[in-house]
């Protein structure tokens, strides 16, 4: 017999199973002659290069059974497609609606795809259909049919939204989206923020919910800026106090965000669409759960946000039934809930709540009422069914019975019974061949508890600086309020940790740390930390004008709100790997190889590898890397991303390869010129142009000329021209001038050239373009004592001189220009020189804010004044960066 708990396991089960659903979010169907592909059904990619790889998905083997068992045909992609083909549209959604067992479903019809069916074509397989207005499409005339409202600002500016935004702003912004031509994409963020708290506006005053997306999409989104957090400016707002919002699919990956923000703010519903079932069965378990560990039960909805084939709704419906089965009783048995209160979160959960949030009239099938579960607690679920699918769909792992007569012994588990359908994880693993590698890092820190977090920012000299905080206070504090440190952190020079003189920042005041929680990181070498980078704040919700990711973002915003444009950057970062010498006070190159030695890379391969596993755990990708020419000197390329995230990415490279160094006893630098009579180490950068997901620095059409468009050689004038100051921020230290010499590949003379490594700006053309386009241009005068947002942002104000002004760019430099004195223009050979071309240069002193250029020029002379009589700086200097 089974035991009494084991029997409420039953009961839970049985309800996720069998309750018809409400489906809260979702997309109108496509005919089968549509132009998506099929590949889509299983994933947010976008394009055939993103969807070639789709096939190698945890959820997409997985989906291919649970169709395959549906349909009766092979579990391969080709075999559903022909039985597609061969039924047609309604015998397909006639057993795929039937499957899921949907009562009501709520449809965004904003979502415009080829040849998408009507609203009406749903009713035949689902009995009530109601639809949801994205605000983003303006639709009038169709007011007094909708049931809710939907935001897609997430997609388009992100989620940090302008509770004072103007009218007069909105229509600037509107203008700007014109003139882009048709067709008019609505993109521009005061527009954007407006047209949101209008509609907002409208929703509350109606008494309608407004669904926001939240999260996760396809490539369009920046991931960052869609974390719910930064809607915390609304929900404050008093006309807002009785908003009815919803964050739609789990926010994911931010659910712990976003189960906080529905536990202490009445307006906040959750939606879990989309994560289930798109994520591996794990990370579905963890996001549904994690939205749970705060969230009250009765603010938390199903939805499948099905969208195009009738299969996205059999899948959803599926694994959403199994998933909450698994949470409800991990719940049960951890004693969160007792057994009717769990029954009564799956009958919310799957329906009612949305039924009673959404207003909608009636609710056929199984209730999870008082007399309900009586009846329950004598049939162990059996026949509590009004309409029962015709196919009864291979139950998941969760809902699967046990043998009659049977139950689990000491020591045994689901994937110890005979005949048992749960394999074990690992020949799953093996069978598949796939491995997700962030889950393969949680796995290998689970039990670990994370007890610490550490706040990261870089201060003005290029140093990173950190200040932690157990979580518990980071959570309860910390993430609302920030953290406490003194202004004097952004006038501190490399050589002390005081504030310099004229900086017009001293020991008195103080600013906050705020944490930017979408950057939130587990570290892989010490896993009972993580890390978050921060923004400065005078006050919380107040930037701070001295703060460096504010101030990229605010010239990033400026790039894009005056010309339509995004800068991204990747860099490629230098460093030696150190080892002491016995009796030595010095360091030395743990190797004396040459230029890419395959014997350097050998001998260094195991921390390398440890490297780059370390830093693909905390979402840097490598693409390349290779041995450098100093004994020990290595280099790094990433790929190219938003400069803010480039940014980030770069700090946490520095961290990660200084803290791998140190596991291995080893000192790693990235100071520019360590070794006097060595190579130099440098931070190039890559920077591309964009208009959407369109590269513009390339030529085409009119006024192109070497390989790029007009408006690519615009910009790159304009860095050009005002190269001499940027040095003031790329080249930030007296030590960085050692590095930048004649014939070094460092970029010591102002021109520009094709593939010329001797220039400081070089364009590019990587493999797969073509070999008279331009895809990006390099930077080469960029080193590790730079603080790269702000580096980054001198870039950007300095090409948007250049479209402003329309500068022009001279002819390519061919040759060496070591080789041509007198014809061609030295850059700053010193720190003091750079500083003196930056203190003249209006332009880069007004886009970093007139405050903040003092207090750099006042580091930069003092740093030129500490180190001009110090030989052994670097000896010095190594330990800081």
């Amino acid at each position: 017999m089974a035991t009494e708990r084991e029997q409420d396991h039953e009961r839970i089960r049985a309800v996720c199973a069998q309750l018809p659903l409400i489906d809260a979010h979702a997309h109108n169907v496509v005919a089968l002659d549509s132009s998506l592909p099929f590949l889509q059904c299983f994933s947010e990619a976008r394009g055939h290069e993103a969807l070639s790889s789709v096939p190698h998905s945890l959820s997409f083997q997985r989906s291919l059974q649970d169709l395959a068992d549906l349909y009766g045909c092979e579990p391969s992609l080709a075999a559903i497609e022909q039985f597609r083909k061969t039924e047609g549209l309604a015998s397909i959604s006639e057993k795929c609606f039937d499957a899921a067992n949907i009562e009501f479903v709520l449809l965004d019809d904003g979502l415009t795809m080829d040849k998408m069916v009507s609203l009406g074509w749903h009713r035949k397989y689902i009995p009530g259909v109601h639809r949801v207005l994205r605000i983003e499409t303006v639709a009038e005339a169709i007011l007094n049919q909708v049931v809710a409202f939907k935001s897609i600002a997430a997609y388009r500016s992100g989620l940090r939204i302008n509770p004072l935004v103007s009218a007069q702003e909105s229509e600037n912004g509107l203008f700007d989206n014109l003139r882009a031509g048709s067709p008019v994409r609505v993109s521009n963020k005061a527009l954007i923020d407006f047209i949101f708290l209008r509609a907002l506006e409208v929703a509350t005053s109606r008494d309608v919910p407004l669904q926001i997306h939240t999260g996760f999409g396809d490539k369009d989104l920046q991931l960052e800026l869609a974390n719910p957090l930064h809607l915390r400016a609304v929900l404050e707002c008093p006309s807002f106090a009785t908003a009815r919002v919803v964050l739609l699919h789990g926010s994911y990956p931010f659910m712990r965000e976003a189960s906080y923000l529905a536990s202490v703010y009445p307006q906040v519903h959750l939606d879990f669409g989309l994560v289930v079932p798109k994520l591996s069965v794990r990370g579905m378990r963890c996001a549904v759960s994690d939205l749970m560990d705060l969230a009250p039960v009765n603010k938390i909805m199903f939805s499948t946000d099905g969208y195009a084939f009738p299969e996205t709704f059999f899948l959803g419906a599926k694994w959403s039934r199994d998933i909450l089965a698994r949470v409800l009783i991990e719940a049960y048995d951890n004693g969160d809930m007792p057994i009717n209160e769990a029954l009564a979160a799956a009958d919310g959960i799957l329906g009612r709540n949305a039924l009673e949030f959404y207003k909608l009239e009636g609710r056929g099938g199984f209730s999870a009422s008082t007399d309900s579960l009586s009846k329950l607690n004598q049939t162990a679920g059996f026949g509590v069914m009004e309409r029962t699918p015709s196919f009864q769909p291979r139950l998941p792992p969760s809902l699967r019975t046990l043998p009659q007569g049977k139950s689990f012994k000491d020591g045994q588990n689901a994937q110890s019974l005979p005949g048992s359908p749960r394999a074990p994880k690992v020949d799953v693993l093996a069978d598949d061949k796939v491995v997700d590698p962030v889950v393969a890092e949680k796995d290998a820190h689970e039990g670990v508890v994370v007890k610490h977090v550490r706040l990261l920012f870089a201060d003005a000299s290029g140093q990173r600086r950190c200040r932690v905080v157990p979580v518990k206070r980071y959570e309860g504090v910390v993430m609302d309020h920030g953290l406490g440190i003194t202004q004097a952190c952004m006038a501190m020079p490399s050589f002390t940790d005081s504030p310099v003189l004229n900086s017009g920042l001293t020991a008195i005041g103080e600013i906050r740390l705020m944490p930017d929680i979408s950057t939130r990181r587990r570290l892989p070498w010490f896993p009972e930390h993580e890390i978050a980078l921060v923004d400065m704040h005078s006050s919380p919700g107040t930037p701070w004008e001295y703060c460096p990711r504010a101030t990229l973002r605010n010239v990033t915003q400026t790039l894009e709100r005056e010309f339509g444009l995004t800068l991204r950057a990747g860099f490629e970062s230098e460093f030696y790997l150190l080892k002491r010498v016995d009796g030595e006070k010095t360091w030395q190159g743990v190797d004396a190889t040459p230029y890419c030695s395959s014997a350097g890379f050998n001998s260094a391969s195991a921390i390398l590898s440890e490297i780059t596993s370390t830093l693909s755990s905390l979402g840097i990708q490598i693409e390349q890397m290779h041995c450098e020419s100093g004994g020990g000197q290595f280099e790094l390329a990433v790929g190219h991303f938003p400069c803010l995230e480039a940014a980030d990415k770069l700090l946490l490279l520095r961290e990660a390869v200084t803290a791998i160094a140190h596991k291995h006893q080893l000192r790693a630098t990235f100071l520019p010129k360590y070794f006097k009579t060595g190579a130099g180490v440098g931070s190039h950068v890559h920077l591309s142009i964009w208009q959407g997901d369109q590269n513009v620095l390339m030529g085409k059409g009119s006024g192109s000329k070497h390989g790029m468009s007009k408006q690519g050689q615009e910009f790159m004038a304009g860095v050009l021209h005002h190269l001499p100051a940027i040095f003031a921020m790329t080249c930030p230290n007296p030590n960085s001038y050692a590095r930048i010499q004649p014939d070094t590949w460092s970029g010591a003379y102002k021109c520009w050239g094709r593939d010329n490594r001797e220039a400081p700006l070089r364009t590019a053309s990587p493999p797969g373009c073509d070999a008279d386009m331009v895809s990006n241009f390099e930077l080469k005068s960029f080193d590790g004592c730079a603080n790269p947002h702000l580096g980054l942002a001198t870039l950007i104000a300095a090409g948007m001189d250049g479209l402003r002004n329309h500068l022009q760019l001279p002819e390519p430099t061919e040759v060496n220009p070591s080789l041509m004195k007198g014809e061609i223009e030295r850059l700053p050979n010193s720190l003091i020189a750079s500083v003196q071309a930056f203190e003249g240069d209006s332009v880069l002193c007004e886009a970093l804010g007139k405050n903040l250029a003092k207090t750099i020029i006042a580091i930069r002379k003092a740093e030129v004044e500490y180190y001009k009589d110090k030989e052994d700086a670097e000896e010095f200097l190594v330990e800081r960066f």
